[in-house]
């Protein structure tokens, strides 16, 4: 990369010299996009040190998104064997996967969110599994959340009606909804071909990879995902679901710090998903953006008063008594 695409490359000295990490093939590259999560990227790299990968020669690359916290420095004081990208700005989740993946050469791309952390033998899990199934382009694992439940990481296509069953949509909290919403997002209990997975815990195959290109950029977050799983799927690569490789994952590390932004990036994602792989419907198109900003709006206002009410019922609370 070079700063007329926008990006400052910096790489951090350690066993291999940039020279040799530009001819080397690993066997896996694991993509870790970090944005202001310093104290999560220090755990994930922490993790990725103490649970290896045994079964052949992996490379960290991390791909700071202009992170303000301390974040970069802390890689390079801490981790001087992983590779660090720093941003000029923060380019998103899809685009600093892609910086990442171009940066090295590997036989498979772990897609790893900097608030996770692997848990055992997960690396040599995974790279095994694809080892055994050449037919698989991507597969993903178990995500557990801090408190030990499971996270769904397997995902199904959006539609048109299916939308109103989605996490993010206010009908969810309606108890019909709710029961629909977790019924399309149970997690299997074995190994299982699905239709998507999450992007935070992913591994590509570079042949695949090759065959239909990275993570398409138009989704600064959200969706991407599931678009490159689509797309691997109609291209005839496998999409699996393997719960023996496991980790751990703080949900909305960075996304919580940004709630009003980040909710406002899913829902334009959706939109754009939507013109993608449904191009010929644009009215119901113009309809169901119609119905995103609007649904954006109602959870925005909601919000707002419910953050009123608490900062006014606390702030009665502190205030002297008469």
């Amino acid at each position: 990369m070079n700063s007329d695409n926008g990006v400052k490359k910096q790489v951090i000295t350690g066993r291999r010299s940039e020279q040799t990490k530009q001819q080397e093939v690993f066997d896996l590259a694991i993509i870790v996009v970090s944005y202001n999560t310093v104290f999560h990227l220090r755990r994930c790299l922490v993790s990725l040190k103490k649970n290896p990968l045994s079964l052949g020669n992996p490379v960290v690359v991390v791909v700071d998104n202009a992170s303000t916290d301390g974040s970069p420095q802390m890689v390079r004081k801490k981790f001087p064997w992983v590779y660090l990208i720093e941003n000029k700005s923060n380019l998103g989740f899809a685009r600093g996967c892609n910086i990442g993946i171009r940066s090295v050469k590997a036989r498979y791309y772990l897609l790893l969110n900097s608030d996770a952390a692997t848990m055992g033998n997960a690396l040599d899990v995974m790279v095994s599994f694809m080892d055994a199934n050449p037919d698989i382009g991507a597969s993903g694992g178990l995500i557990l959340t801090e408190d030990g439940k499971t996270q769904p990481s397997t995902l199904v296509y959006p539609n048109y009606f299916n939308l109103l069953f989605s996490r993010a949509s206010l009908l969810s909290k309606i108890p019909v909804f709710r029961w629909k919403m977790q019924e399309l997002r149970k997690v299997p209990d074995e190994i299982t071909d699905v239709p998507a997975l999450a992007g935070g815990f992913l591994i590509l195959r570079n042949e695949a990879l090759q065959e239909i290109g990275l993570l398409d950029e138009r989704f600064f977050i959200y969706l991407e995902d599931i678009d490159i799983c689509r797309r691997l799927q109609k291209a005839g690569w496998r999409v699996v679901f393997n719960p023996n490789a496991r980790i751990l994952h703080s949900w909305g590390a960075s996304s919580a710090k940004r709630r009003a932004q980040s909710f406002w990036w899913h829902h334009m994602s959706m939109f754009k998903y939507f013109q993608k792989h449904y191009p010929y419907l644009l009215p119901i198109n113009l309809l169901l953006g119609f119905g995103l900003i609007t649904h954006y709006s109602l959870w925005w206002l909601t919000n707002t008063i419910t953050g009123w009410k608490s900062y006014r019922n606390n702030h009665s609370k502190d205030s002297p008594k008469s």
